[in-house]
């Protein structure tokens, strides 16, 4: 009876004295938050059988909107929110377990000005000394689950300068926050997400999988990777390690490498052919891929790392083309010792591929970032037409016989308006080029 009569009255006291109950929780808001809270209260309910013996309360179509100097964004928007505690706590316990959260929907749009400031730092600071109790908080965050469903991301932050979009976020996750430590056990799938940095895109529309679960320890500023994996696209990576947080930096010691050695999971990665009819791709040969990142990452530092790429003896034929591209071989090293970029080594030190009977070679070594020491050579030569028996170009007619040959080596360095001394020779005969757009 006790229960009924405390739903009823969850569902009933918000209808009667909306306005009232509006006006007080709007007063409140503007003392403590400097940005426009939107919320009906006849778009709240409590639930008792959604969830039980856990009591639901749900706020449909709650979102932020920011003032000054972000006046106008939407900081966060969701068409659900909603928040399971503990049916007992809420009959007769001094605490009130919040045991899962849940946003359906979410749009999050995260900003971050050049000079720093940021879109989501909206709370008020107080005016009230602060005085530390020994007494326990009335709120208990032992979450048995959250979950975003169907949510938008997009984090912009001018002052990197970094830019990421996450359309189609779908979360889950568990942990008892109320313990020292405890596994975090989290899955997420990103239909898209997109990663652009200094006007250079690191990743365009790729589809991304993470299953993992952390141990967070040392008052949750440790985060021990224990069983983890992650797919982009149909490349497929597991890790392992540890990160730490401290002030102002972060600690580390990861490592990463990917568990399959079938080339066409990095094929996968290619712009342009993880399509609906990826999986009819005929390919071959092996992958080696493997990696770490191991030190300190500051705003003036930066862990050193390393990145290891081998294909060997591959191929892929598309099942409607003739033809297949053949003995694609890439042997490739990035590397940084003491986590200055600068020192960066990249050594491309073979690519190679068969474009039918059209050989492409290639290598490249860069031993310093800022300025840039280069050492390069590409040998190509293509018979245009043979392309598009290879890989698809509809629409676009190719015809000619395209050969270069070209070294580069020597200083890149923007400031003092050096270059790589280049040695090239280019050759382009009957070329003939006829597209259905124009």
């Amino acid at each position: 009876m006790v229960v009924v009569l405390i739903v009823s009255a969850g569902l009933i006291i918000p209808l009667v004295f909306k306005d009232d109950i509006k006006q007080a929780i709007d007063k409140e808001l503007a003392k403590s938050v400097n940005a426009d809270v939107l919320f009906e209260l006849d778009k709240f309910s409590l639930s008792l059988f959604k969830n039980f013996p856990n009591v639901t309360a749900e706020l449909g179509d709650l979102g932020v909107v920011n003032r000054e100097p972000f006046a106008g964004e939407v900081l966060f928007v969701t068409q659900k929110f909603q928040v399971e505690v503990n049916l007992a706590d809420l009959l007769f316990g001094d605490q009130l377990r919040i045991k899962g959260i849940s946003l359906v929907q979410p749009i999050v749009n995260i900003h971050v000005l050049k000079d720093g400031r940021a879109n989501w730092d909206i709370a008020i600071p107080s005016e009230d000394t602060v005085v530390t109790s020994s007494e326990p908080s009335e709120f208990s965050f032992g979450i048995d689950h959250w979950e975003i469903v169907d949510g938008d991301v997009t984090y912009n932050d001018e002052s990197i300068p970094t830019k990421v979009t996450i359309k189609g976020l779908n979360h889950s996750g568990g942990g008892d926050f109320t313990q020292d430590v405890f596994d975090l056990r989290t899955s997420t799938v990103m239909d898209t997400i997109s990663l652009n940095f200094d006007g250079s895109d690191y990743l365009t529309n790729k589809k991304v999988a993470l299953d993992a679960i952390i141990e967070i320890s040392e008052e949750y500023t440790k985060y021990a990777f224990k069983e983890n994996s992650a797919k982009v696209n149909d490349f497929a990576m597991s890790f392992d390690g540890w990160l730490k947080m401290n002030d102002s930096s972060y600690d580390m010691d990861l490592n990463f490498k990917s568990p399959e050695n079938s080339f066409k999971s990095i094929l996968s990665l290619v712009p342009g052919m993880y399509t609906s009819s990826f999986s009819n791709i005929e390919t071959n040969g092996e992958l080696a891929f493997s990696g770490f990142a191991k030190g300190t990452y500051s705003d003036t530092q930066l862990p050193a790392f390393s990145l290891n790429l081998l294909v060997k003896d591959a191929m892929f034929k598309y099942p409607d083309l003739p033809t297949a591209v053949n003995n694609i071989n890439i042997d490739l090293l990035v590397d940084n010792k003491d986590g200055v970029i600068e020192n960066t080594v990249v050594d491309l030190k073979k690519l190679h591929l068969d474009f039918g009977a059209n050989p492409v070679d290639a290598r490249a070594l860069i031993t310093k970032l800022y300025p840039t020491n280069v050492d390069a050579n590409v040998n190509a030569k293509l018979n245009l037409a043979e392309l598009t028996k290879m890989i698809p170009m509809e629409g676009l007619e190719l015809h000619g016989n395209y050969a270069i040959d070209l070294t580069a080596k020597g200083v890149y360095d923007s400031v003092k308006s050096t270059i790589p001394s280049i040695d090239a020779t280019m050759s382009l005969a009957n070329g003939y080029v006829k597209s259905s757009e124009f």
